[in-house]
């Protein structure tokens, strides 16, 4: 019986041991296998921090330095005086008697000139009327007639500002009616060449080609004899009144 029991002890001395055995050798073998622990972070000095602070600004001023500024707009082109051609488009209105036999109607007008300095210009002018006789009271019925004329003046021109200038021009010239429409109204000379004089004044506005220009306008013209009317006193005046398209060459 006691042999028995000692025989059984030291069977299970045995297994303990082998199973020591096996669990030091797994043990071992998953130290030799596992990643080396990586050693702690070292903190930096003040001294550090600062020297690597100072080496930043140096290398932020060196980069901006180098930075070439973006080149600077080329200024405006001056703006050209010489030969000028100018179209118009606008209204022609009476302010004398003929204001009760023709209502206002479209006019156009032509202008080449010259300027031998910016603020001065001499020019020539042609412009024509496209009217009718609707406000008069029949007999007889109403009928169209055309006004054209031709003449010569001056501008003067004051520029405030680079874009803008204000202008003030008189001409003279020769008017005349295409038929003799208004003599049953009273104006017997009104379809021969008759002398006017005119005065306007006018806002431009420079684009920025220094060729092109555009403008309002408007100005009072009197018709002495082409639209003086017997046994009348009223002034034989017209107003215009319009907008412009300027090219200089």
């Amino acid at each position: 019986m006691s042999e028995s029991h000692s025989a059984a002890r030291s069977t299970d001395s045995r297994v303990l041991l082998a199973g020591a055995a096996v669990l030091s050798f797994l043990l071992a073998h998953e130290r030799a296998h596992a990643a080396p622990e990586e050693p702690p972070a070292r903190q930096m000095t003040e001294q550090e921090i600062e020297a690597w602070l100072d080496a930043r600004a140096v290398t932020n001023t060196r980069d901006v330095a180098n930075v070439e500024e973006p080149p600077e707009a080329p200024p405006p082109e001056p703006r050209d005086h010489g030969f000028v051609l100018e179209g118009s488009v606008g209204a022609f209105g009476h302010l004398g008697a003929m204001k009760n036999v023709s209502p206002t109607a479209p006019w156009f007008h032509v202008q080449f000139g010259y300027e031998p300095f910016s603020w001065l210009m001499v020019f020539a002018e042609s412009d024509v009327v496209f009217a009718n006789t609707s406000y008069a009271s029949p007999p007889p019925e109403p009928r169209s007639y055309t006004m054209y004329g031709f003449g010569a003046g001056a501008r003067l021109t004051m520029k405030p500002t680079d874009r803008f200038g204000v202008y003030a021009q008189g001409s003279l010239g020769l008017a005349e009616v295409s038929d003799d429409v208004l003599a049953l109204y009273g104006y017997r000379d009104a379809h021969a060449f008759n002398p006017y004089f005119g005065a306007s004044v006018g806002l431009e506005w420079y684009q920025m080609s220094p060729h092109y220009a555009l403008a309002i306008h408007g100005g009072v013209r009197d018709y002495p004899d082409l639209f003086a009317r017997e046994l009348d006193d009223s002034m034989p005046l017209a107003w215009i009144g319009g907008a412009s398209l300027r090219y200089t060459f």
